[in-house]
């Protein structure tokens, strides 16, 4: 029953989708408006109630429906059947729409009698994006399809998915993927505007973005969180396919929130920025393409049915033919012949922006390169972690430096005399405490240098900047005499996030420490300056799992004990799989990191370990630009509702 209901508001979902592609088609401001609420509150709900429906199913364990039968068990902890409902490709596919439906409620939220026609231009792009997704999932994709058979148990879940940090890694990843959708939308509905219709796009995009792209940082966040202490190989990012997928649309959301800055301040790069939201949806499709399409081998990786790759293919090109054929007949009515100054605020955003441009084409070639030479010429290349560090790195840290220095410019020219009286003392302290670091880990690399030395430039900016905003503001004396740039508590934090962000990653990369040794029972070793002695080795029982479990005694120089390790090595009956749990004491300067492997009690077992300095840095960082994230979406909520009021 539950199963046939869930089926039927997928397919009302869809005729109000079309309703409302109909009806923003339509001129009548109040028709419109009064019918497009109708439509879009209703195709919320149907897929709300979808939605639900499902996740009934895998509660109560309905092994009637394919989809729970494949990825469910009766010995799941509860928390993992919900989190199975997008663990999987149909039920994800369902959760994107669920999403898409959100933000296509809060763009009906903006309707006014002075933007009904933007709105409803708005509205009717994104019907036609609901309708294509609804479509996918209803005939290539249905989460309620029933099974001819009925089962008394399901064939389990993925072990390596069942873990809290990526039960809500898809929906943040997907509120960002999702969000740059609402932009793609006010773009196509801005090229579409008439010359006289004086509207704030950009104001109304920015909102949007700013959103999507705090949502897809803390996802990605959640991703990487993920793979470093449950891949059990003791880093955090390993350029794999459906990583970087995710990657490239976040850059180019970073490139599209700083054009969209200079297009309020200046007027400028409003061409660009159109275009920018274009590209970064589409981007977001392909990301959905590389993970749904089979082409991919990831642990990330849902679908092996090539004809969904095709029909997501085909949709990336109507949307991507369709928008960009628009951008190049409409783009020379948003060009602005104002130029303005390389020494400047804007100009330090816009060569960013070319800098962040070319990463991104980087990582997307070496993406879809081997997939390529695969496709044409039948043989197999490997494309990795070196290529990445080689070529996206460097590219990179010229965009790292003008990040530290850019905020610190004025709007219009800037003069470069007092831009260096600014960084002065920034550029002091960075000296001073890279010496520091680098007295801390005697250790000398160059790349290690340069992210050390980066990183604390944008902190140390961004610090000493704030303070003299802080004071000018609240103290009566006007003490200071030059001029102080402003910017807002959500920028600094995102700056501020960022820098410590490279720390942590510059630390874990370049004084990362290894060991991989067999070890039996009594037996120590040493890392850094720390003794690590295997204590003992016992068997225990989980909800849906056996394990080992090792007992790890650590010591430091003077022989105190600093923490006790126990990682694991499960095996679930259900799926026959065995995982490692990696055990991780962790402080502000270092993680001890321990995986247990294969081995018995004759033997000896083989243990991983790794000594990983300032990784906790990178939790911390992203943490802070998403709090940056946040402050700026209240900021901007605000904005939006004095213009449309």
């Amino acid at each position: 029953m539950i199963p046939s209901f869930g089926n039927f508001t997928l397919w009302i979902a869809l005729s109000l989708a079309i309703l409302q592609l109909l009806i923003s088609m339509k001129k009548s401001s109040f028709l419109t408006i009064k019918f497009n609420r109708i439509a879009v509150k209703g195709f919320l709900l149907c897929t709300f109630i979808s939605f639900f429906s499902l996740i009934y199913c895998y509660v109560v364990s309905d092994f009637s429906v394919l989809n729970v039968f494949q990825n469910s068990h009766t010995s799941k902890p509860l928390l993992y059947k919900f989190t199975a409902v997008w663990g999987n490709h149909e039920g994800s596919m369902l959760l994107w729409i669920l999403v898409l439906a959100i933000f296509n409620y809060y763009i009906l939220k903006l309707y006014t009698q002075n933007n009904f026609v933007f709105i409803s231009k708005t509205l009717e792009t994104q019907a036609i994006i609901n309708i294509g997704f609804l479509l996918f999932i209803i005939f290539t994709s249905n989460p309620f399809e029933r099974t001819l058979q009925i089962h008394d148990n399901g064939l389990g879940f993925n072990p390596i998915l069942q873990d809290p940090a990526l039960a809500i890694h898809p929906p943040l990843l997907y509120v960002g993927y999702v969000g740059f959708s609402a932009a793609f939308s006010f773009a196509v509905a801005t090229m579409n505007l008439k010359e006289e219709e004086n509207i704030y796009w950009y104001s109304y995009m920015k909102s949007f973005v700013i959103a999507a792209w705090t949502f897809l940082t803390i996802g990605i966040t959640f991703g990487s969180l993920w793979a470093y202490y449950e891949l059990g190989w003791g880093g955090w990012w390993f350029w794999d396919p459906v990583e970087n997928a995710s990657l490239m649309p976040w850059l180019l959301g970073t490139a599209l929130i700083h054009s969209l800055i200079v297009v309020e301040k200046k007027k400028s790069l409003k061409s660009w920025a159109l275009l920018l939201a274009i590209v970064t949806f589409l981007f977001s499709i392909v990301g959905t393409f590389l993970v749904r399409s089979g082409i991919l081998t990831s642990v990330h990786s849902f679908a092996l049915d090539p004809a969904r790759g095709i029909y997501i293919l085909t949709f990336i090109a109507l949307l991507g033919g369709y928008s960009l054929t628009l951008y190049g007949i409409k783009s020379k009515n948003f060009l602005n012949k104002n130029y303005f100054s390389f020494f400047s605020r804007e100009g330090s955003i816009l060569v960013n922006n070319t800098i962040i441009i070319i990463a991104c084409a980087t990582i997307f070639l070496g993406t879809l390169y081997p997939l390529l030479i695969e496709i044409f010429s039948n043989n197999k290349i490997s494309v990795g972690e070196p290529y990445f560090n080689s070529t996206v790195v460097p590219i990179m840290m010229p965009a790292i430096l003008i990040m530290g220095i850019g905020p610190l410019m004025s709007w219009n020219k800037t003069d470069i005399k007092k831009v260096f009286l600014r960084t002065y003392p920034s550029l002091l302290l960075t000296i001073i405490v890279t010496c520091v670091f680098f007295y801390i880990y005697r250790s000398y690399n160059i790349l290690g240098l340069l992210g050390i030395i980066l990183s604390l430039w944008i902190i140390f900016n961004i610090l000493i900047t704030s303070i003299k905003q802080f004071r000018s503001k609240y103290k009566k004396e006007k003490f200071i005499k030059e001029d102080i740039p402003k910017f807002s508590i959500g920028m600094a934090m995102s700056h501020l996030g960022f820098g410590l962000l490279i720390i942590g990653i510059t630390g874990s990369s370049v004084w990362q420490n290894e060991k991989i040794i067999k070890m039996k029972i009594n037996a120590n070793t040493t890392i850094q300056n720390y003794k690590i002695v295997f204590n003992e080795i016992s068997d225990i029982q989980g909800p849906n799992y056996l394990a080992i479990q090792g007992n790890f005694l650590v010591y430091d120089a003077k022989k105190n004990i600093v923490t006790k390790l126990k990682p694991e090595t499960r095996y679930y009956p259900v799926t026959n799989n065995t995982t490692t749990e990696a055990s991780i004491h962790t402080n502000l300067l270092r993680d001890l990191y321990i995986v247990l492997g294969k081995g018995n009690i004759n033997e000896g077992w083989i243990v991983r370990i790794y000594y990983n300095p300032l990784v906790i840095w990178i939790w911390i960082g992203a943490s802070i630009i998403f709090l940056g994230g946040l402050f700026s979406m209240k900021n901007h909520l605000t904005k939006i509702k004095r213009i449309i009021l």
